[in-house]
């Protein structure tokens, strides 16, 4: 064994040791009391393992494969009848092999990609990116789907495309978020002129969902995508752009700003929210539409000079696209912000150091100044959008470094 491998072993060691010290510290301070998401997945867990069908017998808010995450303490002590911090000491466990599955697959991307960190620097951003994450990390099952998209990732970046598209449709069927990558994948295999690649990656996709949706479908006798219609239902969440903006209109006056808790979140109460909440999907479709545009013509240009296609290129398109997704959603829980681990890492120093900076903001937004945001405070309302406008700024700057639009004068 070489001196390298050996300190590279040492590194994964002292890596795997922090994880598990921070996610017993995280358990300890959590798991006193059941509330928030987790509350919610031991009462499904629960009912998953007295026999009760999904969907049919109980709401469900989530896709089918996210109950994977959510029943495997269960599936692992074999008990039936698990109470909620036993339940929560084991689902903390599971989160920490899901962490260090997620390393593994980031080392395995970084060998391939050029100017990559590291191991040593990658290794100690992921982890402090997980430390930065300590409220809606362990407790929330969004690594899972970001896993899933890793690996669609590194599978793409391994020309292998119906694999890449298995694990794409794997990851809809857990969160659905990663549908929106599923046309930037197609544009890149397309431009590059890999149409039997673009085949395989919708065969892939399109077989992953039926497989795992199909079934769920008879169980439920069709009620599989009622969860739909609860996130459909829901109004103006109080952290997302949209209803930072509105708060910032509202600033004089506060007291015509109020909220309410229903769906598991607190939403916005104010002049402007529904007319908003009309616009934010069209607004979506069409700054994505005009991205998946601006990516083909880059590409084209590339496949033209070289006659291939920068998969840099790509990780900025799958990153603007989530980006774009965050900012323009009704929602902007703070476990969105996992979603984008699968790509910032790769990113050059000073992009990673501004999601650091998001990070932390957002730890700051929830939990730690909450309080000044569910009853609106000056503070809390400046925050909120700081931390809003940090996210765009992101996204402006990720297409500016990588020469898709001109730079401006800043």
């Amino acid at each position: 064994m070489t001196i390298k491998e050996s300190s590279f072993k040492w590194a994964v060691a002292a890596m795997a040791f922090s994880l598990l010290v921070y996610s017993f510290l995280m358990w300890q301070r959590k798991s006193a009391s059941a509330q928030g998401d987790m509350k919610v997945y031991h009462s499904i867990a629960t009912q998953l393992s007295e026999g009760k069908i999904p969907y049919r017998d109980f709401t469900v808010e989530y896709p089918p494969l996210a109950l994977v995450p959510l029943v495997m303490p269960h599936l692992v002590s074999l008990e039936t009848d698990l109470d909620y911090r036993t339940y929560a000491f084991l689902y903390t466990l599971d989160s920490l092999l899901l962490m260090l599955a997620f390393a593994v697959v980031l080392l395995q991307v970084a060998r391939r990609w050029p100017n990559a960190l590291s191991r040593w620097q990658l290794l100690s951003v992921y982890l402090l990116f997980i430390i930065l994450s300590r409220d809606f990390l362990l407790w929330r099952y969004d690594l899972f789907p970001a896993l899933l998209t890793l690996l669609a990732f590194s599978a793409v970046l391994l020309g292998q495309p119906l694999r890449a598209g298995i694990w794409l449709g794997l990851a809809i069927t857990a969160k659905l978020y990663p549908v929106i990558l599923v046309p930037v994948m197609l544009v890149y295999y397309v431009v590059g002129r890999q149409y039997r690649a673009s085949l395989a990656l919708l065969a892939g996709t399109g077989l992953s969902i039926l497989l795992v949706v199909v079934p769920m479908m008879i169980l439920s006798d069709n009620r599989v995508f009622s969860f739909l219609t609860y996130h459909q239902l829901r109004g103006l969440q109080i952290e997302s752009s949209a209803a930072g903006l509105l708060m910032m209109v509202h600033l004089p006056d506060l007291t015509q700003v109020s909220t309410e808790f229903n769906y598991g979140a607190f939403h916005l109460l104010a002049a402007g929210v529904d007319p908003v909440l009309k616009v934010l999907p069209w607004l979506f479709l069409a700054i994505f539409g005009g991205l998946l545009a601006l990516f083909a013509f880059r590409l084209q240009r590339d496949y033209r000079r070289s006659g291939a296609v920068s998969a840099e290129s790509l990780l900025v398109c799958l990153l603007a696209t989530l980006l774009i997704f965050i900012i323009t959603n009704k929602v902007f829980s703070p476990q969105y912000l996992i979603w984008l681990l699968p790509f910032v890492l790769f990113l050059r120093v000073q992009q990673i150091a501004v999601v650091g900076v998001i990070f932390l903001l957002t730890n700051l937004v929830y939990p730690v100044f909450y309080p000044r945001l569910v009853d609106p405070t000056v503070f809390g309302v400046l925050l909120l959008n700081g931390r809003n406008l940090l996210v765009i700024g992101l996204l402006v700057q990720l297409l500016k470094k990588a020469g898709w639009i001109r730079r401006g004068p800043f």
